[in-house]
């Protein structure tokens, strides 16, 4: 699934010398993984316990960020088999309890194995499945007995400040004790998402956005709002696989900067649309493909937005060039690019092509 994503292959690779970037071309989001041992050394008795469940974790979350095309990964930097925490062994998973947790944790990072420059997950044997973490007053995950198989992406989803599709704050499901729906959604400061409620379905969803009593009487473009919140990553319903370009948007917001000490490069984004209004305003904006290429360093990925970019010019470096939101020209003539899973990598010393034509995929 690569919807709305700058789909970018160069067809005159020959004539200019060029060729799809590979899958290091990433940011990497480092994960420092602490499972909790109890007092004789054991680990939990399932969920995200052992190296193999943790390893799943990682790789579902990176197909799902692979197929979103903004060049996201999470790096699983370490397991950590915290032998010394087993008073928390049992602990369960709730906001005091990480609350508290995480004090202590920043108070002893050494006893605690907390590390400034990675995403901090816990592991422990607690009821629950796991916690969120918002940016800028919490930086832990505590995953329990229950999670999903998404759980550690979705975590990570509000560890980049996105709230759940049903609205924030974090925590809030939105059915009372007994289990009954509320009828109010709340708002997920997100623009392109409809409203949702964790009890909802798809005709649920279509009645209340759209005023239409089912999904399948939809027109596609209203099924596609639809799904988008349905199969959220961010969301409460059963299947999660999708985030939305807004929602992109803000995790590039993050990364770039509250939670850029846990990536290892920055996303230079050419042009002035995104869903977040502090990226409307930040310095990775930039209005011109060269001011973009200006900044670019190392692991970094210049994101192009739709529109026309004038530019002639020879590149001194490797720059790995990725996109969103509609078509893309950098140049003034006829050469052509074509749909691809890939970002372009332009090799250094070479002269770009005159025309980079990019489409959102289907």
């Amino acid at each position: 699934m690569n919807r709305n994503v700058l789909l970018i292959f160069i067809v005159v690779i020959v004539a200019f010398g060029f060729h799809a970037g590979d899958a290091s071309a990433q940011i990497n989001w480092r994960v420092s993984v602490k499972v909790i041992l109890d007092a004789a050394g054991n680990r939990p008795n399932s969920g995200m316990s052992s190296d193999q469940e943790i390893q799943a974790q990682v790789d579902v979350a990176n197909q799902i960020l692979d197929a979103m095309g903004r060049g996201y990964r999470l790096q699983l930097a370490e397991i950590v088999l915290a032998d010394n925490l087993s008073l928390w062994f049992d602990t369960p998973i709730n906001p005091e309890n990480r609350d508290l947790f995480e004090q202590f944790a920043k108070l002893f990072p050494d006893v605690y194995h907390w590390r400034s420059d990675a995403v901090n997950v816990y592991v422990n044997n607690g009821d629950g499945s796991a916690i969120c973490s918002f940016p800028p007053d919490h930086d832990i995950i505590m995953v329990g007995q229950n999670p999903r198989q998404t759980s550690l992406l979705h975590e990570t989803g509000h560890f980049m400040d996105l709230c759940h599709t049903q609205g924030c704050p974090c925590g809030e499901c939105r059915t009372d004790t007994t289990g009954v729906c509320h009828t109010v959604p709340g708002d997920d400061e997100i623009d392109d998402t409809v409203l949702d409620l964790a009890c909802w379905d798809e005709d649920d969803l279509a009645m209340a956005n759209f005023g239409v009593p089912f999904y399948n009487l939809l027109t596609p473009a209203q099924q596609e709002r639809v799904d988008d919140v349905y199969y959220s990553v961010i969301s409460y319903h059963s299947t999660r696989n999708r985030f939305t370009q807004d929602q992109l948007d803000r995790m590039t917001c993050s990364s770039n900067g509250v939670r850029t000490n846990v990536s290892d490069g920055e996303t230079w984004i050419v042009g002035t649309k995104s869903g977040d209004e502090e990226c409307l305003n930040s310095i990775f904006i930039r209005p011109t493909f060269q001011s973009a290429l200006d900044a670019f360093a190392g692991n970094d990925i210049i994101l192009m937005r739709g529109g026309n970019y004038p530019y002639t010019g020879f590149i001194d470096r490797y720059v790995f060039v990725r996109g969103s939101r509609g078509l893309a020209l950098i140049g003034s003539s006829s050469a052509k690019l074509q749909p691809s899973d890939d970002e372009v990598e332009i090799p250094p010393a070479r002269k770009l092509p005159d025309t980079y034509d990019g489409r959102t995929g289907p």
